[in-house]
């Protein structure tokens, strides 16, 4: 147990300051380099590292529990969420900030109209990454310490700084906040990724 815990405070700094790198410039053999996407592979193997070593305990990930809930039109919406909220993003973003698509295909750099099939798939597989990494096992680690509130703005907001990327300040506070949104309506239902402990009331 004392090792999980070890486990578990290390990963959950590392992911932290990980996510603050993308505020800084950090140069290795003359590259720019991002290490925030490391959060992501931390915060997986923690989750399911956490996990085998609380075998015991009947919460979390459950693949069966995650394929039988996709018969469920609901699960189906949270599952479509982030495609469903980066449609909204881009439209009001067309509308009102049309220099955001610009600072996102520097972000990104996949964005195209002939990809967007693809680019569908990529923002679901991705968002279940994100979500074990970021609610499965990070929000669900702090919530342990701190109320569901508090542990939620945490999770929320340095998920946001992993996207992190220079541009104009009205362009760079749209696209955190709109990632901070995102994040905060949680894509997938918690009933099976993060446990009834820290399901949002």
């Amino acid at each position: 147990m004392k090792n999980l815990k070890r486990i578990t405070v290390i990963s959950i700094i590392l992911m932290a300051i990980l996510s603050l790198t993308s505020l800084f410039k950090i140069n290795i053999g003359g590259e720019t380099i991002n290490l925030a996407p490391i959060t992501l592979v931390i915060g997986i193997v923690s989750f399911f590292v956490t996990r085998k070593i609380n075998e015991n305990i009947n919460e979390g990930l459950n693949i069966k529990t995650i394929f039988s809930s996709l018969k469920d039109k609901k699960v189906i919406l949270f599952v479509l969420m982030p495609v469903i909220m980066n449609a909204i993003c881009f439209l009001i973003a067309t509308i009102f900030v049309p220099e955001f698509i610009t600072h996102l295909k520097s972000r990104t750099g996949f964005l195209a109209l002939s990809r967007i099939p693809i680019l569908i798939i990529e923002l679901m597989i991705s968002a279940l990454g994100e979500e074990i990494a970021w609610r499965a096992f990070f929000q669900k680690q702090v919530s342990k310490v701190l109320p569901f509130i508090p542990s939620l703005i945490i999770s929320s907001a340095l998920f946001s700084l992993c996207h992190y990327a220079e541009g104009s300040f009205i362009v760079v506070l749209y696209d955190l906040l709109f990632i901070f949104i995102i994040i905060k309506k949680h894509f997938f239902p918690y009933k099976f990724l993060a446990g009834e402990n820290i399901r949002e009331k």
